[in-house]
């Protein structure tokens, strides 16, 4: 009877620890998906100056969640990210055009890495 407690204790933990990282994946990645909108708001809008300190503080967010992130989820997940967070500033900085389809681009990758991190039967099953 000892070893069904523990098996069920174990059991426990681990769906605790899957709907917490799942729950934490899902909000953080809703906070960077309003960050490039807002970056891109800001771009079209013609707020340069404030579109380039928001690119950076979306590229620092990412390297926050990415640290954690990398324990949760693939790597190969988070590579595109990674390589659309890096020139973002940069565009953002030099006024290039591919700002905002690589913020588009950032928007539905985020979205779908989202989405395929949120436990449902489907995904669990």
């Amino acid at each position: 009877m000892t070893r069904v407690k523990i098996s069920a204790a174990i059991l426990g933990l681990l769906l605790l620890a899957s709907i917490v990282s799942g729950v934490w994946v899902n909000v953080r990645c809703g906070r960077l998906i309003s960050a490039a909108d807002r970056v891109a708001e800001l771009y079209e809008g013609g707020a340069s100056g404030e579109a380039v300190a928001e690119a950076k503080a979306l590229e620092q967010d990412w390297e926050s969640f990415r640290i954690i992130a990398s324990v949760l989820i693939r790597s190969d997940r988070l590579s595109e990210v990674d390589r659309i967070c890096t020139r973002i500033s940069y565009y953002a900085e030099n006024g290039r055009d591919e700002l905002v389809p690589e913020l588009i681009e950032l928007h539905h990758i985020l979205e779908q890495l989202r989405d395929g991190e949120t436990p449902k039967a489907t995904t669990v099953m």
